[in-house]
């Protein structure tokens, strides 16, 4: 890991601890979208990280109306919000804590989203049918993220558990969406891809002096 990633990591989990301390949600409005974000929940802030805003960034090109849509560790839920602000007849969002859950859904009716079905699920185990679009914005950094956080899984579990299962549950023409960074394990990242003849388009941009890359994955 080169000196900016480890700068930018030390600098985030700084900024992690002193929310996890106050332990007050934090208020954000990200892509027009108004969001409290508890401790427990990645903070999308575009003061703190590029994933979040790089990902909406990407997919303002494509149209949402009468989408059906899966979001997977849904967080803040702001993903699942952006769909059905933006036209999805049908958007399930999914994670793995109740709790969380509760909090993304107020996220929905603190924007005045009531169509939103929230699930508890660790990646695809509570899941059914296909979707049109998927987000899998999940954890990137080993050093951030524990197995405890992912619910047993480890980052190169979850992204070899994402990649082998995404198939069953995208539609013909349906398209996933996540980021990644140079600071996560970006070698083994790559080689998962490969191994799973994953089908991508990637853009990258710099931001905090790190390398972010944005992926549409095709079935």
């Amino acid at each position: 890991m080169n000196k900016n990633c480890k700068n930018y990591i030390e600098w985030w989990l700084e900024q992690e601890k002193l929310r996890t301390n106050k332990g007050l949600p934090i208020k954000i409005t990200l892509a027009g979208i108004k969001l409290s974000v508890i401790p427990q929940v990645f903070l999308p802030s575009p003061l703190q990280t590029h994933s979040t805003p790089l990902l909406i960034k990407n997919i303002k090109h494509h149209n949402f109306t009468g989408k059906t849509v899966l979001d997977i560790g849904t967080g803040s839920g702001v993903l699942a919000i952006y769909s059905a602000l933006n036209g999805a007849s049908l958007v399930i969002a999914t994670d793995v804590d109740d709790y969380i859950l509760h909090h993304a859904e107020s996220n929905a009716y603190l924007n005045k989203v009531t169509n939103i079905h929230f699930i508890n699920s660790n990646l695809f185990e509570s899941v059914n049918n296909k979707y049109d679009y998927i987000f899998a914005n999940g954890p990137i950094s080993p050093e951030s993220w524990s197995e405890k956080k992912l619910s047993g899984h480890t980052i190169l579990s979850y992204g070899e558990t994402l990649f082998s299962q995404y198939r069953h549950y995208l539609t013909d023409e349906g398209v996933m969406f996540m980021t990644f960074a140079e600071f996560g394990p970006i070698e083994a990242f790559y080689k998962t891809l490969q191994k799973n003849s994953v089908i991508h388009k990637e853009k990258r941009e710099k931001k905090f002096g790190v390398w972010w890359s944005f992926h549409e994955i095709k079935k």
